[in-house]
This record gives C-alpha cells, sequence and structure tokens, in this order.
C-alpha cells in the first residue's frame, strides 16, 4: 500500500464525537490512536488497525475522551504475540455517577484482619501488624433503598508489583469502588474496566504499564454554546452504548 492510499485509509476511520459531559467535539483516528494514545509493549510493538478501530468504537459509543484520560490502551507481549488492553481511570466512573441527578456519593475501603478480628475500614490504610484481604465499596442512589455493595478479594488482583507493591490498600479499594459503580451503572459503564482491575491480566504478560499522562492537545473542533443549569443530562443512545456491533462494519469499510 502506498503512502496516498494509507493516508486515504487512516481518513476513513476518522470520527467525531462530543464526549460525555462536554460541550465540544473531539475527532478520533487510528493514527491519533498509534501514535498518541497506545502505550506499546515491551517489545516495542503497536496496535493492530483492527485493534485501534475496537478502541476508537468503543471510545465513541461511550462518549470518553482519551486525551483527557478517561480510557487507555495499553500494550503487552503475551505467548501468542503482541496484545491490548483497553482501561478506564477511575475518574471516568465517577464522572458517569455525577451527571446522575439521583447519585448520592459513595463509600469505599479496605477489609483487614487485625488484632481486633476481621473488619471493614474507611479509606486504605493499612498498619504494619495487619493483613489485607479484600476491598469493599458502596454506591448510593436517592431512589434506592439499599446501597449497591461490593466486596474484593486482595489475593485475586495482587500483581505485588508497581503501584500494588506500594499502596496495596488504596489499589484494592478502587478495585471494588469501580465494580460497585459500574453495578450501578450498566448502561454507561458496562463493558468498561479501569486499570486497577486489568492490570493483573498485563503484567502476566510483561506488559508496560505506565500510563500516559492525558494528552494536552487542542482537539476540540466545534464550539457550542455551555450547558446551563436545569438542561438535560446528556444521554447515551442504545445503539451508541453497543460500539462492539459497528466494528466489523467499520473495519470492512476502512478496508475497502
Amino acid at each position: 500500500m502506498n503512502t496516498k492510499n494509507a493516508v486515504q485509509t487512516q481518513d476513513k476511520t476518522e470520527v467525531q464525537f462530543t464526549p460525555f459531559g462536554a460541550s465540544d467535539k473531539i475527532k478520533l483516528s487510528v493514527t491519533m490512536i498509534r501514535e498518541f494514545i497506545a502505550v506499546p509493549t515491551k517489545s516495542g510493538a503497536l496496535p493492530s488497525p483492527r485493534d485501534c478501530l475496537k478502541f476508537l468504537m468503543l471510545c465513541k459509543g461511550k462518549r470518553a475522551n482519551p486525551f483527557e484520560g478517561d480510557c487507555y490502551m495499553i500494550g503487552y507481549d503475551s505467548q501468542n504475540g503482541p496484545s491490548f488492553s483497553i482501561v478506564c481511570g477511575i475518574e471516568l466512573f465517577l464522572k458517569r455517577a455525577e451527571w446522575d441527578k439521583d447519585y448520592d456519593g459513595s463509600e469505599s475501603g479496605v477489609i483487614v484482619d487485625s488484632t481486633n478480628g476481621i473488619e471493614e475500614r474507611a479509606g486504605a490504610v493499612v498498619y504494619d501488624n495487619e493483613k489485607l484481604i479484600g476491598g469493599w465499596a458502596k454506591v448510593f442512589r436517592k431512589n434506592r433503598n439499599r446501597p449497591v455493595y461490593k466486596t474484593v478479594k486482595f489475593s485475586t488482583y495482587n500483581t505485588g508489583r508497581s503501584r500494588w507493591e506500594k499502596d496495596a490498600g488504596g489499589m484494592i479499594a478502587k478495585v471494588a469502588l469501580s465494580q460497585a459503580l459500574r453495578e450501578t451503572y450498566p448502561t454507561v459503564l458496562g463493558g468498561l474496566y479501569t486499570q486497577e482491575e486489568m492490570q493483573r491480566v498485563t503484567e502476566a504478560g510483561e506488559g508496560v504499564l505506565t500510563i500516559k499522562e492525558p494528552i494536552p492537545m487542542p482537539v476540540a473542533i466545534e464550539e457550542t454554546a455551555p450547558k446551563t443549569q436545569g438542561q438535560d443530562r446528556p444521554e447515551i443512545s442504545e445503539a451508541e452504548s453497543q460500539p462492539g456491533s459497528l466494528i466489523d462494519q467499520a473495519f470492512k469499510k476502512q478496508m475497502d
């Protein structure tokens, strides 16, 4: 394929959409994902066009802004060759929850084996004479009598490296919170996973887990009047919330 054809192919993959909660549109393409967003594998491999297209369609379907750190594509070397995981920041989950007028906050913490026995503790502090067992979280909604409550086991997610070595309590509490938020808001968060949840998968493949900082680049291409108080909250259509059904169609168009 010559350069001219490559440019034409890349142009076909470019999409424009307004991120959730934003007023300005952004544009995203396979080339931008490969050059600015994807974290290469340890061997330096970059994602394939199909990997990038899957990431692109998920961002569009969920209206996530990768330039602001809503989601990332992390590469790792597996036995079957380069693989790429799509993960999100916990901030994306919290931003989606805050747009719900019935959202009434959340709580999270650690489960430890202390001198007082097994206890759930708010926050992430684990003392030297205690054993970290897991994490817990609750998400409250004004229109529900009971909060969504989740607990997760520390040994299931612990890698013993990176942030898990330095802040194990904080990491497992984030895992529990992300699961509670996803169960509370399955429409806008279904199919999305945080870095803390997926880190064990990528590290098993010796992946590069250093997340790039959000890219400070002028991606806004259209300005609209900011929303004023009282306006409807942003909604995600049923078609947009299921980007997977669009991937094969878009990939076929890209290859034409």
